[in-house]
């Protein structure tokens, strides 16, 4: 049960810091200061959509947006999944249209592997990101810069009052690829120009979401604040350093709520040291009593069974560190994080979980130790 309980923790506390680390290599990867501005659909800030947007996000939002004092730059962007085509290779790839010449803002760390960026006025021009251009489960590259890509998308028409599914048909030439940052939407999306977009996905410049980069993060919650009052709960607004500290949140809760379960396993391995001395203080009297008998003192008999518990502590905790870091890696190959996320052991909690079981081991001795200490030599002489 020490090795159970110690093990537990220990892999709760590597899951726990690697998901922390995973979270904030995601979400940092975008700017601390920067807001997405999405329509709201009547789930909130974060609440699933419940409607049609209640607001359209045009050149007019954008004009507004970038009024707002605190505001520094203004990107509009288009969305949608479509299928690329490539070398008889084909994939769904979620596509953006964007002004990439703001993307410095946004994504401070991006940078281009190969090639160049398209401007806001190119048509034909695309750039890839990492795992969109060079995807772990093919062998070869899906596409490389400067060859031509077909992308399809599927969008509803209505066509003499009925609904009818048209799929659009356009070709980009590859102009550039990002270098890997490990953000999803920089390595996983393809890039190309806001009007591009807005044909390809037939947006009728109707944007999907707007990016507004605040002059410094401790302006995001002010500039939010301004957006809301200006908009009302028409819009969601998604801060990515106040959604890591949300997710963080929740892990915490979950992971303590597991960790006292683990704490729980410790305790019943602790009864069980009690009982184990405790058993063996009594089918060990006549060696008790002869020990004694022998010159032994009360204190050196205690010692004696002190040491017992401090093995049963010292060696389940040992044990128990090397299977959790053994567990979380087992685990999270199972997680769907395992591309991306790994363990992280504190050496601070490695020691906490250490210590936390010798000591519970030591105080589970104290008692069989004290009765073993001061069993009487006579009586323990006469046990049969």
């Amino acid at each position: 049960m020490v090795v159970i309980g110690v093990a537990l923790m220990t892999s709760l506390n590597g899951l726990g810091a690697g998901m922390d680390n995973y979270i904030d290599d995601q979400l940092g990867n975008l700017g601390a200061n920067i807001l997405i501005i999405i329509p709201s659909q009547g789930g909130g800030d974060f609440g699933p959509p419940q409607g049609k947007p209640t607001i359209k996000f045009t050149s007019q939002t954008v004009k507004t947006i970038e009024r707002i004092r605190g505001v520094e730059h203004v990107a509009p962007f288009y969305q949608g999944v479509v299928n690329m085509k490539s070398c008889g290779e084909e994939r769904a790839v979620t596509i953006r249209g964007i002004d990439l010449s703001k993307e410095k803002y946004i994504v401070p760390q991006a940078e281009l592997e190969s090639g160049s960026l398209v401007s806001t006025t190119d048509s034909v021009g695309m750039v890839l990101g990492y795992q969109v251009a060079n995807p772990s489960d093919l062998d070869k590259p899906f596409v490389t810069r400067g060859q031509t890509v077909t992308v399809e998308y599927t969008v509803a028409e209505i066509e003499g009052g009925r609904e009818k599914i048209v799929t659009k048909e356009k070709s980009f030439q590859v102009k550039g690829i990002w270098k890997e940052i490990g953000s999803q939407s920089m390595d996983t999306y393809a890039y190309v120009s806001p009007a591009a977009a807005n044909q390809l996905l037939n947006k009728d410049s109707v944007y999907d979401g707007i990016i507004a980069v605040t002059r410094h993060p401790d302006d995001n919650d002010v500039v939010e604040e301004r957006i809301h009052k200006a908009y009302g709960k028409n819009v969601g607004i998604i801060s990515p350093k106040a959604l890591a500290e949300t997710i963080k949140d929740v892990m915490e809760q979950f992971t303590s709520f597991i960790g006292a379960v683990a704490l729980v396993s410790m305790l019943v391995g602790a009864v069980g040291i009690v009982t184990t001395l405790y058993t063996s203080v009594m089918e060990r009297t006549r060696e008790i009593g002869l020990l004694k008998a022998i010159g032994y003192s009360n204190t050196t008999i205690l010692l004696m069974f002190l040491t017992e518990s401090m093995a049963i502590g010292f060696l389940g905790a040992i044990s128990g560190l090397i299977a959790g870091i053994g567990a979380s890696y087992a685990l999270i190959q199972v997680m769907i994080f395992q591309a991306d996320m790994s363990p992280f052991f504190k050496p601070t909690d490695m020691i906490n979980v250490f210590l936390l079981a010798f000591i519970l081991s030591i105080m589970a001795g104290l008692y069989p130790a004290w009765r073993a200490s001061r069993l009487s030599p006579i009586v323990a002489l006469r046990k049969e």
